[in-house]
């Protein structure tokens, strides 16, 4: 789409034509849109230790397979993930993506988020929370807040001590896509919550939509990366 702007009180009239494909995104504007999803047992976050740390990394799993279609599909990523560079470090080739997951490098993993304070993003989330519960249970037994921060960590690259005892870095996808760098980087969040309309379900099942909206922070990161 374009748009014409014509400058009435200059002589020569100038008239502007702006591709809305390539204007400069203004801050704080969504610059990319998708959405994850999850279906499963999601334990609120005071749940046993050990047990959820094991738990949150499935999570984990279940977003790095969708996140890599991502990267392997969208416009915007594919370059980054596809076109391979001289690496003077590795003396190898690497794309842009592993080049990037080198900087996130932790627990013998480089972790390979999309969100990150070098690309100059952050992101908003709009999520729709479905369990077997009536509307509004979910709200009324408390625990909305601890299921979602364990949602945050899963989203993002796991803290010092918060991955399983017997984790093995040797049998982990790398990289290992994430959406975030930290979960510091999402600006808002909101939640909706209803009932889910399955049979037979265990009351601890949830199914989670969640809307990822992209937001540049940073013009000067962001389209010396993106540009």
């Amino acid at each position: 789409m374009w748009t014409s702007i014509t400058k009435f009180d200059t002589l020569p009239l100038v008239r502007y034509h702006e591709s809305r494909q390539y204007a400069e995104v203004e801050l704080g504007e969504a610059c990319m849109e998708f959405r994850l999803t999850y279906q499963g047992p999601l334990l609120a976050e005071r749940d046993d230790r050990g047990k959820r740390s094991v738990h949150k990394h499935e999570i984990r799993r279940k977003f790095h397979e969708q996140l890599l279609v991502l990267w392997e599909k969208h416009p915007s990523l594919y370059r980054f993930y596809k076109a391979k560079f001289a690496d003077a470090a590795e003396n190898r080739l690497m794309s842009r993506a592993e080049q990037m997951a080198r900087r996130f490098e932790k627990h013998g993993i480089r972790w390979a988020p999309l969100v990150h304070e070098y690309w100059g993003l952050a992101c908003s989330l709009n999520i729709l929370f479905l369990r077997p519960e009536p509307k509004g249970g979910i709200v009324q037994t408390g625990d909305l807040d601890n299921r979602i921060k364990l949602l945050f960590d899963a989203l993002a690259i796991p803290q010092d001590n918060a991955l399983p005892d017997d984790f093995n870095a040797a049998s982990e996808p790398n990289p290992f896509f994430c959406l975030l760098s930290d979960d510091s980087l999402i600006t808002s969040f909101s939640v909706t919550a209803d009932r889910l309309l399955v049979p037979d379900v265990e009351s601890s099942i949830a199914h989670l939509v969640i809307e990822v909206k992209t937001l540049i922070t940073d013009h000067d990161l962001a389209y010396g990366e993106f540009a």
